[in-house]
Order: C-alpha cells, then sequence, then structure tokens
C-alpha cells in the first residue's frame, strides 16, 4: 500500500490523476489532497465526486488545508506529521498557470511555493517518489530542438509564467542528486482525446472563444504565415503517462517532455479548428503586426476574453525532442494520439459546454 500526497487540489489535472491511480485501488493507502483553506467547498464537491465514481472508500481520500506559500505548506501541525512519517508519493502540481500572471504572483506561487513543497517532500521518511509538474515552455524563447535532459539556459522568456516556471523547476532539479525525483513538463494540454472532455478552457481553447466571438465574419483570417509547431497534448496522455513514469524504475531521477512527438505546425491547426467550427477553412492572412495591434486595443476595450500573450505561442519556433520519453514507456502502450485524429472531439465540447 502506499501513500499519495497532491499539490493543486481540486485542480483538474490533480482530480484525473487520482482517478486514475484509483483505478488500482489495491495499491492505494491514503491519498492526502492538499488544498488552500478558501477553496474547501469545491476540493468537498470533487472530492464526494470522485469517491461516488471510483472504488476509493472515504478514509482513503483526505482533504488537507495546505497553502505552498508558507514555509509549512500543510497548516495543521499534526496532520503534517503524520504525512511526512507515512507519505510515499507527493506529486506537486500547485501553481499559477495564467500566461498573464505578474511577476510577484508568480515568484510567491510557482517559485517560493515549489521551495517549500520539495522541501517537505524532502522531509518525507518513506519518499519513494516526488514528481513534480513543470512545462515544456520552460525553454523560454529558445530556438531549434530542446531536449529532455536540458533546462539551463540564458535567453529571455515571453512571460513571468515561463520564467517563475523555469526557476521553480531549477529548485527542484538541484535536489535530484539526493532525492526520488520525476520531473515532468508537459506541453498545451488539452481534453480527453475520446470525449474531448475538460474543465479548463485556456491554451488553445482561447483561439476558440476568438473565433466564437468573431464569428459574424467568418471566414476568418489566418494569423501570420509562421507554420511554427503547436504542441497540444490530450490530458489522458499526460495523466496515464504520468502515473506510469512516478511508478516506474525508467522515471526515476529524469526529465520527461509530455508533448506531441510529431506536432502540427500552426496554420494546420488553426485551418484545423476553423473547418470543424464553420465547415470552411480560413481566408486569407492577417500579419501578426496587425493581429498584436488588434489585440492590444481590442484587449484595451474589453472586447476580448483571450490574453495577449497567446499569439507569441503562434510564432515561437521550438521542438521539444521526446526521446526519453518514448523510450520509457516503451511497451506500455501509452502513446500521445495524433491531434488531427481527435481535434473534432475537443470542438465539439467546447461549443457544447462554453460559456454564454
Amino acid at each position: 500500500m502506499n501513500n499519495y500526497a497532491f499539490t493543486g487540489f481540486p485542480g483538474f489535472l490533480a482530480g484525473k490523476l487520482i482517478e486514475h491511480l484509483a483505478s488500482l485501488p489495491h495499491q492505494i493507502g491514503v491519498i492526502y489532497a492538499l488544498h488552500l483553506p478558501n477553496q474547501q467547498r469545491d476540493a468537498e464537491e470533487l472530492r464526494d465526486t470522485l469517491l461516488s465514481t471510483t472504488s476509493l472508500a472515504p478514509h482513503q481520500l483526505v482533504l488537507v488545508e495546505a497553502d505552498i506559500t508558507l514555509p509549512e505548506v500543510i497548516l495543521d501541525p499534526i496532520m503534517r506529521s503524520v504525512i511526512e512519517r507515512d507519505v510515499h508519493y507527493v506529486f506537486h502540481l500547485a501553481a499559477a498557470y495564467d500566461l498573464s500572471i505578474p511577476y510577484d504572483v508568480g515568484y510567491r506561487v510557482n517559485i517560493l511555493g515549489t521551495k517549500h513543497v520539495t522541501a517537505f517532500a524532502k522531509r518525507s521518511k518513506q519518499l519513494k517518489r516526488y514528481v513534480y509538474f513543470s512545462t515544456a515552455y520552460i525553454a523560454g524563447r529558445r530556438r531549434g530542438t530542446v531536449y529532455e535532459n536540458e533546462l539551463w539556459h540564458r535567453v529571455q522568456f515571453k512571460n513571468h509564467y515561463e520564467a517563475t516556471k523555469y526557476e521553480a523547476e531549477a529548485l527542484v532539479s538541484r535536489e535530484m542528486g539526493g532525492m526520488p525525483i520525476t520531473i515532468i513538463r508537459p506541453g498545451i494540454v488539452i481534453g480527453h482525446s475520446r470525449t474531448g472532455e475538460t474543465k479548463k478552457f485556456d491554451g488553445v481553447y482561447f483561439v476558440l472563444q476568438l473565433m466564437t466571438q468573431l464569428q459574424q465574419m467568418r471566414p476568418l483570417p489566418y494569423i501570420g504565415r509562421a507554420n511554427v509547431e503547436v504542441n497540444l497534448v490530450p490530458y489522458d496522455y499526460v495523466v496515464e503517462a504520468t502515473a506510469f513514469l512516478a511508478h516506474s524504475p525508467n522515471g526515476l531521477k529524469r526529465t520527461f517532455h509530455l508533448t506531441d512527438p510529431f506536432p502540427h505546425g500552426a496554420r494546420e491547426v488553426y485551418r484545423m479548428l476553423h473547418e470543424t467550427m464553420f465547415q470552411r477553412s480560413p481566408r486569407g492572412t492577417v500579419p501578426h503586426a496587425v493581429a498584436d495591434a488588434a489585440f492590444t486595443a481590442w484587449n484595451g476595450a474589453k472586447r476580448l476574453e483571450v490574453p495577449h500573450e497567446l499569439l507569441e505561442y503562434f510564432k515561437h519556433p521550438v521542438h521539444f525532442d521526446t526521446t526519453q520519453t518514448i523510450r520509457a514507456l516503451d511497451g506500455t502502450g501509452i502513446v500521445c494520439p495524433d491531434l488531427q485524429d481527435y481535434l473534432p472531439e475537443i470542438v465539439h465540447y467546447f461549443m457544447a459546454h462554453k460559456k454564454p
């Protein structure tokens, strides 16, 4: 029996990882779900959902009030000592994910939070694995191929989210020699590859939101002529791969790009989204400079709900090598599906569940 601690509850990926682990109930002792005090109601709702949809018993899924920006992390000192004594796996998913976060928020949550959770994991006497969720985009403005065994660089970042996640991964990486660590670098995580289901309408969903807001002008033009890779991965692949790598010797003290090994280009992704939504191809091209100016004006007038920072990801040329991940997952049947095979489900789910 293994005991688990998850930060980032009741976040989407934390919930899905717990749901996946619950498919093997015989290996679970207790899962401690760490949440902020002001998220108590949401945490209780997700806990109740997981208890009703999985084989987990109530004593196996325990809510724990915590704040990763505080050195002690877990607020109740008795519970803290119990978890540090008993936990075997610590999954650190909590972070400020917004592309437009100010630096002070990113520093407090992503950097200090990771420092505190890493220290907590280091104090855990029976620790078998500390799984840290980073992002492939700690590569910042690097160009060309980025390898999984690479971290350090001196180039700039597109936003404070990338910069603070880079510093956070650096903190974890420095402990790799003395702790049983697995670092996960996902690409842009989207919905389930078979159903399209998600609760996080960010990332590529901002493009769908933009298309929805501008649908009276359809067919819409392409944004720029660059056809750089856009790295989208379904959450079920990320969950299954993470769960395996967290428990496998192949995952120990290594970093993995959970990205698409064969990503599509930005124009191709845009075309597929447009055709699925409007049943016709885009027409014409708006230069990136014009799109930048329009985004600035529209966002200033509160006419769009799309972060300006998103445009950067459609014109920055970078490729994430996945050799280490593919080798570690060889023989498991866990593979990243081709985006074109499941993108219609992503769009249809968005259209059925988007906010009015």
